[in-house]
Order: C-alpha cells, then sequence, then structure tokens
C-alpha cells in the first residue's frame, strides 16, 4: 500500500456506525462483502442448511453469538470480529429468515462485541446486490410496459436487505421514486426456512418460544411469507399513510399502484439521513425526545390507538429530513390486530400497573401466557411483568438505557424460574421483537420518555402530541367492551 494510500475505503453513510474503530484488515474485509454481488440465491432447503452448517449452528441464536464471546472472552479482538464477518458473508448470500436473525443478532445480543455487533447492523439495508441485470428481468417480468414509466433507474441500490433491494428512479412528472425490487426465488427461499428444523430452532432461540409452537410458526409463517407479496406491503403502507396523513412529524410514502405487483414496489422517495448519520450530527435534547416519541406514536401507539401493528423496528428503516420530519420505511412485516384482542392487552398492562394480582394471574391464563391449572411460581411472572412494564411504573421521564435488551433477555430466560411452563402466545411473538427493537434504538438515542403519561392516554384514544389527529377518541382498544377480570 502507497504511503498516500488511504486504504479500503466503507461508503460514506457507514462511516458515523463505526468511526476509527474497525483495524485495516476489518475495513478491508468489509468492503470486499459490500461491494461484491450477491451470488444467485440458493432456495433448497438442504442447500441452505448447509450453509448454516458452516458457521456450526446447533441449537439457538445464542449459541452462534456465544461462540464469539467464548474466542474473545468477552472482550473485541479479531476472533469476535472474524465470526461477525463470516456471519455477514453468509447470511447476506442466503437472505431470507435466516438474514433476518442476523438483523436481531445485531441489536439484541450481548455475547457479541459491540464491533462485530456493528458489522451485522450491515444486514439492515447494505448486504450485497444482486445484478442490475436480475432487477431489469424483474422489472420487465412484473411490469412489461409499465417499465418504460420508470426513468433513471439508478445502478447502484441505496438500500439492499432480506427480501429485496431498492434503486432511486423517476416517474414522467419529476416525482422521484424509490423502487424496491424482490430478490428472484426469495420467496421459495423462505419457505425453505420455514420447513428446515435447524433454521426454525435458531428463531425459537431469538424470538423467545417454546411451548404452542404450532400456532407460533403460523404465525411466523404468515408474517414472514407476506414480506414476499409487496400488494400486501402496498396495503398496510396505504393503511398507516392514510392513518398519519396530517401529522406534524410522520411521513409515509405514498405507494405508486400502478407500478407496484407482487415483486415490485414503488413508493414516493425522500432525502434524508440515516439512523446513524443523525445520531453523528450530535442532535440536541430536545431532537432526541422528540424522535423518541415518535418511534412511540409510529409503534406503541399504532397499536393502541389504530390495531395496526409494524414489527420491525430496527435502524435501517427511518430516514430523517432536515425539516425535522421522520420517514417510516418498510411495511412488508405488519398485520392488524383484532380489538377484542387490544382490550385484554390494555387490562394486562392496567392490571400490571395498578399491581392487581389476582387480575394479572387470570389475564396470564384468559390471554394464553399459563395454561389452565399449571401450578407456576405467581409472584416470579408478577416481578417479571412488572420488571417488563418498569418504564411505565416510573413516575415521569423514563432513561432507558436502564432497561437494556441483554438485561431483559436474561430475566425473561436465563433466569426465569417459570421458564418451562410458560407460554408464549401466537401473536405476543412478535410483540417482543418490536419491544427489544425499541429499546435498542432508545438506548442509542439516550433519550427518556414518560411511557405512563402516554400509554395512558393512548387507553383513552388521545395522541397528547397531536391535538388535531382526526380519530382522536376512537382508539382500535376502545370498540370493545373490557374483558372480565
Amino acid at each position: 500500500m502507497g504511503k498516500d494510500d488511504p486504504g479500503p475505503r466503507l461508503p460514506a453513510h457507514l462511516l458515523p456506525l463505526f468511526g476509527d474503530q474497525l483495524s485495516e484488515r476489518a475495513k478491508s474485509a468489509l468492503t470486499r462483502v459490500l461491494s461484491g454481488e450477491a451470488e444467485r440465491l440458493k432456495t433448497g432447503r438442504l442447500g441452505r442448511a448447509m450453509e448454516l452448517s458452516k458457521l456450526a449452528v446447533k441449537g439457538g441464536g445464542k449459541m452462534l453469538a456465544a461462540k464469539a464471546k467464548g474466542a474473545v472472552g468477552g472482550e473485541t479482538s479479531g476472533a469476535g470480529m472474524e465470526l461477525a464477518l463470516e456471519m455477514l458473508e453468509t447470511f447476506s448470500q442466503m437472505r431470507g429468515l435466516t438474514m433476518k436473525l442476523g438483523q436481531m443478532l445485531s441489536y439484541l445480543d450481548d455475547a457479541l462485541p459491540p464491533e462485530a455487533r456493528k458489522v451485522l447492523t450491515l444486514l439492515q439495508r447494505d448486504a450485497p446486490p444482486m445484478a442490475l441485470s436480475e432487477v431489469e428481468a424483474v422489472l420487465q417480468q412484473e411490469l412489461g410496459e409499465k417499465r418504460a414509466l420508470l426513468l433513471d433507474l439508478e445502478d447502484k441500490p441505496i438500500g439492499a436487505a432480506s427480501i429485496g433491494q431498492v434503486h432511486r428512479g423517476r416517474l414522467a412528472d419529476g416525482t422521484m421514486v424509490a423502487v424496491k425490487v424482490q430478490y428472484p426465488g426469495i420467496d421459495q427461499a423462505m419457505q425453505a426456512d420455514l420447513k428446515n428444523a435447524r433454521i426454525i430452532g435458531l428463531m425459537k432461540g431469538m424470538l423467545f418460544f417454546r411451548t404452542d409452537a404450532e400456532a407460533i410458526l403460523r404465525e411466523l409463517e404468515e408474517r414472514f411469507l407476506d414480506e414476499c407479496n409487496y400488494l400486501k406491503e402496498a396495503e398496510y403502507q396505504e393503511a398507516y399513510r392514510q392513518r398519519f396523513v396530517g401529522h406534524p412529524h410522520i411521513v409515509v410514502p405514498k405507494v405508486h399502484r400502478e407500478l407496484s405487483t407482487r415483486r415490485v414496489l414503488v413508493t414516493t422517495y425522500y432525502p434524508g439521513k440515516s439512523f446513524y448519520q443523525w445520531l453523528e450530527g450530535n442532535p440536541d435534547e430536545a431532537a432526541r425526545n422528540l424522535v423518541t416519541r415518535l418511534f412511540y406514536r409510529f409503534y406503541i401507539g399504532a397499536f393502541y390507538l389504530d390495531g395496526l401493528f409494524n414489527c420491525d423496528p430496527h435502524p435501517g428503516n427511518y430516514l430523517f429530513m432536515e425539516n425535522g420530519q421522520v420517514v417510516f420505511l418498510d411495511y412488508g412485516c405488519a398485520r392488524r390486530y383484532p380489538s377484542e384482542r387490544l382490550v385484554e392487552w390494555v387490562a394486562l398492562c392496567r392490571a400490571t400497573f395498578e399491581d392487581d394480582r389476582p387480575a394479572l394471574h387470570r389475564l396470564a391464563v384468559q390471554m394464553g401466557f399459563v395454561a389452565p391449572e399449571t401450578n407456576y411460581d405467581k409472584e416470579a411472572f408478577r416481578d417479571l411483568m412488572r420488571y417488563l412494564y418498569l418504564p411505565y411504573l416510573t413516575e415521569g421521564p423514563y432513561h432507558f438505557a436502564a432497561h437494556g435488551p441483554q438485561d431483559t433477555f436474561r430475566l425473561m430466560f436465563t433466569e426465569n424460574p417459570n421458564l418451562f411452563k410458560l407460554n408464549m402466545p401466537s401473536d405476543a411473538v412478535f410483540l417482543n421483537r418490536i419491544g427489544f427493537g425499541l429499546v435498542s434504538l432508545w438506548t442509542q438515542i439516550g433519550s427518556s420518555l414518560d411511557c405512563r403519561k402516554y400509554a395512558s392516554a393512548y387507553f383513552e384514544g388521545l395522541d397528547p402530541d397531536w391535538p388535531e389527529d382526526p380519530r382522536r377518541g376512537q382508539a382500535a382498544c376502545l370498540s370493545s367492551p373490557n374483558p372480565k377480570t
């Protein structure tokens, strides 16, 4: 390497994530992975299982990360980084459900050193893309003559993740659009993963379920296969857009239905900074608190107020615009919640808030956390619920750095005396994913929120930050009678 050669360069939007912490060897390896193109996707169950075998994954997500921890003694070192780079490359090539596991490891598991977890965050939007020729083949097959309506499609994608990649383009009227194109064969790959015992074993470890597996696997299959149908994603995105029309800070991009199909999704493009670029700008306390409230409204508020449920809160799904608005991206892993079930969740929250032990344990059975007649440690269950809802039990603003995902994981699983007696209701699986993802984001933001104030307002159908809300007082969780408690 010459005297004036700066060495391997990372893309500009990734520099805030890593700073100067990476070794030249790690930079070189990352540059090699990011500058390459994805191989043709393996869709067979056997081939995909063999790829995982290369990482010696047997028995759960924690074991995968623990391998790194064992190699480095919990400290950052070349061995831990090597494993993370190997995981990045393998998950990038496999895509689908396996890649989603890598995304979750990036913000959930403390067994990986911090710099190694940062490597896995690249799976959120910076995976190696498929070749432009494959992108064009999908566009021609899906759009036919309408392909000519997409002008100036950029060769390099602005994002590539588990299901597809996004290119910037333009319509004839000058509207800039984001064109999401699905990887050929990803639906078969997802179906293969959902039938693969080894991959499902990993998913069980990462999403924390042990019983009622059949119902939970049906929920997983429905959510993840929905992501392979961009018409479904368009439907959810339009529901969110309609709900947030007029909101002063939340932006949901418009779907261009005439150019959207099962494998192509065209939405209005918005410029903005990534989550890590926004953090690098050292936003002041007011800006951090605003973003924390927006995340809470978009995920938790939409759940209680609107019966809408977006299950994918990771750092790659936001754009921060100069005017202070935040653009929320990616509606593939979403669902609607029935109002009668929302009423039960509100009742569970209130029983925890009020420390109403009889109501709490009746709801535990009613909602499917405990099978009838199960002899379990009721006080341990009560203590766990009060820990999970600690941000709501605290008077005034709560600082999320004190409620880390790793501590929650430990109390829910490794130190839970009820571990093998409690069930995870199928509709709670993705609530866990939201909870862990949001707390991880809030911890990085370093802000606080008066959770009790906002949750209590949502239970009454009110958004404290949006008095002009056109559906004020019409929360989904108020549309059914309260359950018997």
